[in-house]
């Protein structure tokens, strides 16, 4: 089965900051629920799901990581161990 992806924008924070480290184009896909975000810098970020709570993930380096609400069908939030990734599904203004 082939993964679900799609283009999305990207907007990347540092934890605790409201100040946006980068923001472009990214690649959002799920498999089997591993969800994998790869940033036009290079970056990626691979969470697999943990427990029985949908929304808890660990991420590539075994730290904890959660999906939470908060943007509707616009799009996911994801807060990593050092930073909070916004995934919308609207590519504009890129």
């Amino acid at each position: 089965m082939k993964a679900d992806t799609v283009q999305a924008r990207c907007d990347v924070y540092p934890k605790g900051e409201d100040q946006v480290s980068s923001s472009g184009l990214c690649t959002f896909s799920q498999r089997q629920g591993v969800v994998g975000i790869q940033l036009q810098n290079g970056k990626r970020y691979d969470l697999t799901p943990v427990g029985d709570e949908p929304g808890n993930y660990i991420d590539q380096d075994g730290q904890a990581a959660y999906r939470q609400e908060g943007l509707g069908d616009q799009g996911q939030i994801y807060r990593l161990a050092q930073e909070s990734i916004y995934v919308y599904w609207d590519t504009a203004p890129y």
